[in-house]
């Protein structure tokens, strides 16, 4: 059984999600999961040029625990926190 996450765990997942958009997604439009204490967080990275300048944007369509409980609010405030 996974533990309650706490607001410092969300920020945690949104650290993780965002050092991955800035070390491995190298402006390139990706789908990617990263885990945090049993809870896994999809996110799809988008990145468009527009009017020369480049528009990124995370999108967390799912966060689900290990028993496949899905936890839409924590989806919600990642996205907040990931714009």
């Amino acid at each position: 059984m996974n533990e309650q996450l706490t607001p410092s765990d969300i920020r945690t997942m949104a650290r993780k999600a965002a050092d991955y958009i800035t070390f491995n997604c190298d402006e390139i439009s990706e789908g990617f999961e990263i885990t945090h204490k049993g809870y896994t967080v999809f996110v799809n990275y988008t990145a468009r040029l527009c009017n020369d300048e480049l528009a990124e944007f995370a999108e967390v369509p799912a966060v689900w625990d290990q028993s496949c409980r899905e936890y839409p609010e924590i989806a919600e405030a990642l996205q907040l926190m990931l714009n």
